[in-house]
């Protein structure tokens, strides 16, 4: 008699992510066919039988997830990560995964505790959030520890927190990214301003990473140099700093933001002034600088598949006993105008159509 082969095995065998598998065991969300029926072949020879006990657990029980992010608006750089969670829930909700959110404001702690009490009043099954920002939230990360509640962080790849999986890019190689890509064909010599725009209240150490990394790829080449400029976004005189710093570019210079502020600086460069131009993320206000072709280069984070794995690899956790990797790197995806899409979610849904 055959071995019954694990999901993992089937998928190692059939050449498909487990998330493929899993999709045609159990006969929801989208297979190419040539792919399902290759695997159904492989389930038939070798009599695969799913892991009853771990689909009763799911059927029966309420698995339910608190996903704690900051507030936001529309096209900010969180919003991809609430549909992508919303989108992975729907999926798991007939297997008993239930999502709930709580928002809070960065500039508030208040309003962090009053979240955290109810969180832990409603006793969720495991939680996910992003990287630790402030002392609230390490403070709330260490009593899930305590209290033995799973959680996954997104847009980080540091093991320090003592999450069950970390989702994110190494930021110090993103740094040395942006740091070749700005000096791609440059003339020399060449200066490039570092612009990091930072809240005094939430410190973003992928932020600090990223200069680290973008200085070290230039520290050996003594014709380059980087400015870094740090400024406050409370700063009231914010704007008029950043100008001043701008009348010293020339064509072989260039700026670099570290951070999905780089439209603050965009909206002040003007438009006599072409400078290689290159920061993070896919908000709104950077796209539209992008599009006008102020800003050369945008540096994807990919939140939205951040955030449906963040959820996926929690239901097989708590439903199948898999134990996630604890480092899980996206990989970088350098976004132009001439390879610009609108929707992430799309873009997401088609490459794990691809993939399958």
């Amino acid at each position: 008699m055959k071995k019954n082969l694990t999901i993992n095995e089937i998928a190692k065998i059939a050449n498909v992510s487990r998330g493929t598998v899993d999709r045609v065991v159990n006969k929801r969300g989208y297979v190419a066919e040539d792919k399902q029926r290759q695997i159904e072949k492989i389930i038939k020879e070798n009599n695969f039988t799913p892991n009853t006990h771990a689909r009763n657990l799911a059927l029966s029980k309420s698995l339910k997830v608190a996903v704690i992010l900051p507030e936001h608006t529309a096209g900010e750089y969180w919003e991809p990560i609430v549909k992508s969670t919303e989108t992975a829930g729907k999926n798991y909700l007939p297997f008993g995964l239930k999502i709930s959110y709580y928002f809070y404001n960065q500039n508030n702690v208040e309003t962090f505790k009053a979240i955290e009490k109810k969180v832990f009043l409603e006793k969720y099954s495991a939680i996910i959030s992003s990287q630790p920002q402030n002392p609230s939230i390490k403070s709330f990360l260490r009593k899930c520890t305590t209290k033995k509640i799973p959680f996954v962080l997104l847009g980080t790849n540091s093991t320090k927190y003592g999450a069950l999986s970390n989702l994110g890019q190494d930021a110090t190689q993103g740094g040395r990214l942006a740091g070749k890509l700005i000096n791609y064909g440059q003339e020399f010599p060449a200066k490039y301003l570092i612009f990091n725009i930072y809240n005094e209240q939430n410190i973003n150490p992928n932020v600090v990473s990223r200069i680290e990394g973008f200085k070290a790829y230039f520290k050996e080449n003594k014709k380059i140099k980087t400015d870094l400029i740090n400024l406050s976004i409370n700063d009231e005189h914010l704007s008029a700093k950043i100008a001043e710093k701008l009348k010293s570019l020339t064509k072989n210079d260039g700026i670099f933001i570290p951070n999905s502020r780089a439209h603050i600086v965009a909206k002040l460069l003007p438009k006599e002034i072409k400078v290689r131009f290159l920061a993070f993320d896919l908000v709104n206000k950077n796209l539209q600088y992008l599009k006008e072709g102020v800003i050369d280069f945008l540096i994807n984070q990919k939140p939205y598949e951040q955030g449906y794995r963040g959820v996926e690899l929690l239901y097989r956790y708590l439903a199948t006993f898999q134990e996630p990797q604890e480092v899980i790197n996206i990989p970088a995806e350098v976004i132009t105008i001439e390879n610009l899409t609108f929707n992430e979610e799309i873009n997401f849904t088609d490459k794990e159509k691809s993939s399958t």
